[in-house]
């Protein structure tokens, strides 16, 4: 339960920096008096946006960034070390080394730092890396053998999380119009790696995982739903949907999609899948990403469709049509709604890509939902 409690919020801090600071204070619940060093160093300089501590001094944190991280036989061994394998202090350097090394004599002996540690490397990049490591002053072999087991199990997820982490800075700063765009969609948005793990979302995706009504996100990193049976249904969408070559959907259906209920009255949200191997979103190219939209049939953008429609010159008909795709609704589905038939419904479709110069569905909902003059506050 420890370890299951700790990876979640591993997850839930990647999407809000705010929230290391409690994965880390619960780390010092188990090991009271532990000193804990979360750090993240850009260019051999201290990040703040990452530096976690708990027992570690102000005055101390001060002089590391100013100097000692300079002359630390512990930065040093950084290069070194494999990246997410838990190591013991003595294995970078011996205590007897260590007490003649101006870094444990004029930094951690004024500071009363423990130089009994274990830690490890949790990413490194030609900017920088960043480790998470854990000391004490006194030499307690069983609870040091404990972290290290417990270092070890978090590895992965750490690794994980600092991973999306630095592709949301990276798509941010790369792409701010796209993204812009993309926080703009009137639904719900996820792009999950080939592993179905959220890479990326919009804001809209934010508040819906916040509120926990039809889709949150699990330890992994993955969308589920609270219902097993939908969350299964969601999980066989996906892998569907990622054997598919980017941009191509059934004939018959259109996009993968599946029914999420929600825990609160309303319909059920349409969950509409897309393989999107193209570079796309702020993100690079990969084979198996997927992207996952969420509508709501009680809050469909029927102004953006009226919009397309006078703005493409679509006939009532065709109109209606693309409003059903809009709102996550199959094709086969659609044509039944509408009363036609599906051969009529395909036709109709493909004139209503031709006018709009959408290739794909996927494309006629992107188009809806980033029409700039109908998004609802």
């Amino acid at each position: 339960m420890l370890v299951a409690d700790l990876v979640g919020s591993i997850y839930e801090a990647a999407l809000d920096p705010n929230l290391w600071r409690p994965f880390v204070e619960r780390i010092e619940a188990v090991y009271p008096d532990l000193t804990i060093m979360l750090f993240s160093h850009e260019s051999r300089d201290t990040a703040a946006e990452l530096n976690v501590v708990v027992n570690y001094p102000e005055a101390a944190l001060r002089d590391y960034a100013a100097y000692y991280f300079s002359n630390s036989p512990f930065v040093d061994f950084v290069p070194r070390n494999r990246i997410g394998l838990p190591t013991r202090t003595e294995t970078i350097i011996s205590e007897a080394e260590l007490f003649r090394t101006e870094h444990y004599n004029d930094f951690m002996r004024p500071h009363r730092l423990g130089h009994h540690g274990t830690g490890m490397v949790l990413e490194r990049e030609p900017q920088g890396w960043t480790s998470l490591s854990f000391a004490d002053r006194v030499n307690d072999e069983a609870r040091r053998d404990h972290q290290m087991v417990l270092l070890g199990l978090l590895a992965p997820h750490l690794r994980r999380a600092l991973k999306l982490r630095r592709t949301l800075i990276e798509a941010q700063s790369a792409a701010m119009a796209p993204r812009a765009v993309f926080d703009g969609w009137t639904h719900a948005a996820f792009v999950l790696d080939r592993d179905g793990r959220v890479a990326t979302m919009n804001r809209r995706a934010e508040l819906l995982v916040a509120q926990d009504d039809g889709i949150t996100l699990n330890r992994f990193g993955r969308p589920q739903s609270f219902d097993d049976k939908s969350s299964r249904a969601l999980d066989d969408a996906i892998a569907a949907c990622r054997a598919l070559p980017d941009g191509v959907v059934h004939k018959d259906t259109g996009p993968v999609g599946v029914m999420l209920p929600r825990r609160r009255r309303g319909s059920p949200f349409h969950a509409m899948l897309w393989p999107v191997a193209s570079a796309e979103f702020g993100l690079p190219a990969a084979v198996g990403q997927v992207l996952l939209v969420l509508s709501d049939p009680d809050d469909t953008p029927p102004d953006a469709v009226a919009w397309i429609a006078r703005r493409f010159g679509l006939s009532p008909a065709e109109e209606r049509l693309a409003g059903e795709i809009v709102a996550g609704v199959p094709l086969n589905e659609a044509a039944e709604r509408l009363g036609i038939q599906l051969s009529t419904a395909r036709t109709r479709l493909k004139t209503v890509q031709a006018k709009t110069g959408c290739r794909r569905q996927l494309d006629l909902v992107r188009l809806a939902m980033s029409v700039p003059s109908i998004r609802r506050s």
